[in-house]
């Protein structure tokens, strides 16, 4: 039987995380490595995350300080996991019974697979149903091929629909090839706090297939008192920005195809608070590289593709002029 190692990132998650670990600990895979990385919380999480080390004797580790990226445990916990498969827990979800039995019986029936995940249901703060992934691939993907199961060429999947957006909406739901993650991962992903895992998922389905489950194995807990709700808008669009692009990078398109994927974006934030100014200062913060190579990228797409610089900026003229009536 192959072994899985959960991960658990935990910070701030006191309320949440008793009830992670148990869905963990009680699974009907049995072959699991737990790993819990607290990242200094300052709520009760220690002592809950302590006591229940007592009792199931998983490996525990508790940073001196605050990393400030979520990502740092993924780093950490990559390096003293000794399972096949690595499955990134989020601290405040919860996990079915049968998610990781049903996942490592897929990975295993589907040669060359390195990622799998399934639909999840929504909670809110209390555990009460908000919502469904269902609903983000209609509304967002406008797409019906999430409503059965697929097993596709992960490069493929990249380029047709990662590239695009992320396409595994929570961690939790997804288990990892182990050596697959280690590859992906790169210390680059801590300078990102929105973006990493959209990124890191596309980086991973480089190397082999993508199995995905129609049933509803996992439980995502939306709530306030996630990273997303303390993050600037340039930060955010700084993030997608850079995403986008190195996840361009990885499909190995043209140079050429650049503008068709940015320009539609950067209309869209046209209507966001803060200046491009903002945003440029943001990706400089993340990737003075990358955003160099970027600006380069994109200068060359559009002069090989006027048409979209046009069509930007009638759309900034038609914004200037409703804000000034």
């Amino acid at each position: 039987m192959r072994k899985v190692t959960a991960l658990v990132p935990s910070y701030n998650h006191g309320n949440y995380i008793r009830e992670r670990i148990l869905s963990i600990i009680n699974q009907t895979y049995s072959n699991i490595e737990l790993i819990v990385i607290d990242d200094q919380s300052t709520d009760d999480s220690h002592a809950i995350i302590s006591e229940l080390q007592a009792i199931y004797r998983f490996t525990y580790r508790r940073n001196r300080i605050n990393s400030g990226s979520p990502f740092s445990a993924w780093e950490a916990g990559s390096k003293l996991a000794n399972g096949d498969y690595i499955w990134v827990c989020e601290s405040d979800d919860v996990a079915h019974p049968t998610f990781l039995e049903t996942a490592i019986s897929a990975l295993q029936r589907v040669p060359q697979s390195v990622i799998f995940y399934c639909s999840s249901q929504i909670t809110d703060e209390r555990g009460a149903q908000i919502g469904h992934t269902d609903n983000y691939f209609r509304e967002i993907w406008r797409e019906s091929r999430w409503e059965r199961d697929f097993v596709v060429d992960g490069f493929a999947e990249l380029v047709q629909f990662q590239l695009r957006g992320q396409t595994v909406p929570n961690m939790s739901s997804a288990v990892f090839d182990a050596a697959a993650f280690r590859t992906a991962f790169k210390p680059s992903l801590k300078r990102l706090r929105l973006a990493g895992d959209w990124l890191f998922v596309g980086e991973v389905m480089k190397h082999g297939k993508v199995v995905f489950s129609r049933e509803t194995l996992n439980q995502f807990r939306k709530h306030d008192v996630t990273c997303r709700m303390r993050v600037s808008s340039a930060r955010s669009q700084a993030e997608f920005i850079m995403t986008k692009y190195r996840l361009f990078r990885a499909s190995r398109q043209p140079t050429s195809m650049l503008a068709s994927l940015i320009v539609p974006d950067a209309v869209r934030f046209l209507h966001e608070p803060d200046s491009w100014w903002d945003v440029l200062k943001a990706l400089l913060r993340i990737s003075v590289v990358d955003t160099l190579r970027f600006s380069y990228a994109l200068f060359i797409s559009i002069r090989m593709n006027y048409a979209y610089f046009e069509e930007f900026k009638k759309r900034y003229s038609l914004r200037k002029k409703t804000e000034n009536t």
